[in-house]
């Protein structure tokens, strides 16, 4: 049986690609290994100066730019939110852009420096830059913030170093632009020698009825069953995961079933707004 591929195309600062992670999970935990699951880097911000108001621009100067065009990015991050409720806050830390981080592209560098050719790794590098970013506001674009990073995931300064001035981006660049994909997030949807461009953001019974549609009823969803062994063993995969995602990986109607189970582990925890971050010690 041939493999469905689900490649998201998007940059890891986007809001949109944070609220999508629920719905990931839920694909994983009923399709399992049917689905391989990868990235492709959108390079959402190439020069910030190229978005913010030209005008105000010309006027005022870059600080005063940014600042206005910072407080639209926040406003839009907030309304991102609403679409599943994975938590956002913004404005309690480091701005993402100033005149010395006027781009997005070291975030798409980095993933690929640090996570290279590893699939489960790659999940992992970019669930930690898109948190960082959305909710902990911390500068994810710097390259001492992202030698950091690495070093969590046991990559030295020098091998980081390497791997970053290495990453060459042009081939996805390509890609999104034979497939014409100008919007993101996108997704390219490979089963058998077909391929597809999905826009938008699909709920999860549109991925179902796509996937059904796309392998001709080959790849079926199947049963998940939750118990506090269950979801352990989905953390180990995951060591960083909400209680919304779980919630939804798991076919609950309630978060707080999910932190009922887990409330005597020893998991740490933080909780943001109403949901609670699982991460392994």
């Amino acid at each position: 049986m041939d493999q469905l591929k689900i490649i998201t195309v998007a940059d890891p600062m986007m809001g949109l690609l944070w609220e999508t992670w629920p719905i990931h999970r839920k694909l994983e935990t009923h399709f399992g290994e049917q689905i391989f699951f990868g990235t492709l880097m959108g390079q959402l911000v190439k020069d910030v100066y190229g978005l913010v108001d030209q005008e105000i621009l010309s006027r005022y100067g870059k600080t005063v730019a940014l600042n206005q065009y910072w407080v639209k990015l926040m406003q839009i991050y907030l309304q991102e939110e609403r679409l599943t409720g994975m938590p956002i806050q913004m404005g309690t830390n480091e701005r993402l852009f100033d005149e010395n981080h006027t781009s997005s592209l070291p975030l798409d560098r980095g993933l690929r420096a640090i996570a290279k050719s590893n699939a489960e790794l790659e999940d992992q590098v970019l669930y930690e830059l898109q948190y960082d970013t959305v909710v902990e506001n911390k500068q994810t674009n710097d390259i001492n913030y992202l030698t950091k990073l690495a070093a969590n995931f046991k990559i030295d300064k020098n091998k980081f170093s390497a791997n970053y001035k290495s990453v060459n981006l042009n081939q996805e660049m390509n890609i999104m632009s034979q497939l014409k994909i100008s919007q993101l997030p996108a997704y390219i949807v490979t089963y058998g020698d077909k391929s597809y461009v999905i826009k938008g953001l699909p709920k999860y019974s549109e991925w179902v009825d796509m996937i059904t549609k796309i392998s001709q009823g080959n790849l079926k969803s199947r049963k998940v069953t939750f118990n506090k062994e269950m979801v352990l063993d989905f953390i180990k995969i995951h060591p960083h995961i909400s209680s919304l995602e779980l919630k939804e990986a798991f076919d609950l109607s309630d978060e707080q079933e999910v932190i009922r189970i887990l409330e005597d582990t020893d998991l740490k925890t933080k909780k943001i707004k109403k949901t609670i971050f699982y991460s392994l010690k």
